[in-house]
């Protein structure tokens, strides 16, 4: 904007006069529907789209010509629903919306699906919100959406690879385990018992103020998976003592113990491989303390009560309790009630008092996962 200076006051207007004329010039265009128009233009990657309540749009900005490839004279006056996709679901989605604006909920936010003029499938991210007179009643919606295709796409690709690494991880986790199981002439089964019985007493303990913070999705996903390893160092024992049906001599005994070190010496090898905290460095405690007793007469460290990691605390009633049930070489099956006695009479000795209380909540769920 030029302003020409006239010679009244030595050939110079005052400067404070002069800027308080364009001020209010730019004041009175800022108030125009152009000035709003272009503002509203503005941005080439946010569309803006105005309807009123029968969803005539009423507004086009450039960047809604820019997302769905339609001029502004192309989507004035027609209806909004012409983005929807067949499915209907985007339009339900948007009329739920619209009902909870008209209520003068306030701006809400979504992310739907919409269809551009050459068919592409678009997930906008939008804002909407009620447009509203000086006396507060809604005349319109107000539509601020970003195509957020992209992103979308590539996290649902980042989460399938993500997937897909944790399917391939819980199967090499299995088959490693495994190898011990075989050993022992146990089956597969056992390991499926063992992260059922886990993960039914973790949600049980979840429930129990004092352990809700601890017990996180993640934790209870961790733990369930790497109770697989409790008895991963049985690969190192020798057949002599494996398979001994009868009573350990002393020295069989101290080497049979040996299993608990092994084992989480490989854990904890293959821990500091993966440089973070992860679902190995609680195979670790489990496979070092699943053998831990509450009373301090456990082995290998004689750990006494919260020294024992709770990782391995669970672990231990899982273990029992599948021990006890299952025929073996060298003892018959006890009953699920026979098994309930023995964990019972060694609360607060073998086993964790809010462990062995947790069991009893649940204990018959324990039973139908013994018989399937």
């Amino acid at each position: 904007m030029r302003v020409s200076l006239g010679p009244e006051q030595g050939g110079s207007r005052n400067v404070d006069e002069t800027t308080e004329i364009v001020s209010e010039e730019i004041k009175e265009w800022a108030q125009t529907k152009d000035f709003l128009e272009g503002i509203l233009n503005s941005s080439s990657a946010v569309s803006v789209i105005l309807t009123d309540f029968d969803q005539n749009i009423l507004f086009w900005n450039k960047g809604a010509e820019n997302i769905f490839g339609y001029t502004a004279e192309e989507m004035i006056g027609s209806k909004i629903s012409r983005l929807y996709q067949e499915d209907g679901l985007t339009g339900e989605t948007v009329e739920q919306l619209r009902q909870q604006i008209l209520r003068k909920s306030g701006t809400l936010r979504a992310q739907v699906k919409q269809v551009a003029k050459d068919g592409r499938r678009l997930t906008m991210s939008l804002a909407i919100s009620p447009m509203t007179d000086a006396a507060g009643n809604v005349r319109g919606i107000l539509g601020v959406g970003q195509d957020v295709t992209e992103e979308v796409r590539l996290h649902e690709e980042l989460l399938k690879s993500y997937e897909r690494i944790q399917r391939i991880q819980r199967s090499s986790i299995f088959a490693l385990a495994s190898l011990a199981e075989l050993r022992d002439e146990e089956t597969g089964q056992h390991l499926k018992r063992m992260q059922a019985y886990c993960r039914l007493l973790c949600g049980r303990l979840k429930l129990n103020e004092k352990y809700a913070g601890l017990m996180t999705e993640q934790f209870i996903d961790d733990l369930v998976q790497s109770s697989l390893l409790h008895d991963i160092g049985k690969v190192w024992l020798p057949d002599t003592i494996l398979f001994n049906s009868g009573k350990f001599t002393r020295e069989e005994y101290e080497i049979m113990k040996q299993h608990c070190a092994c084992g989480a010496q490989a854990l904890e090898q293959a821990a500091d491989e993966a440089e973070e905290d992860s679902f190995l460095a609680l195979g670790r405690d489990i496979a070092y303390c699943h053998h831990e007793r509450w009373d301090g007469t456990g082995y290998p460290s004689g750990l006494t009560g919260e020294e024992i990691p709770l990782a391995a605390r669970v672990v231990a009633i899982a273990d029992v309790y599948d021990a006890l049930t299952m025929q073996r070489r060298y003892k018959r099956a006890y009953t699920h009630e026979e098994a309930c006695s023995v964990i019972v009479e060694n609360r607060g000795h073998q086993f964790d008092p809010d462990l062995v209380d947790a069991f009893l909540e649940v204990e018959q769920e324990f039973r139908k996962i013994r018989v399937n």
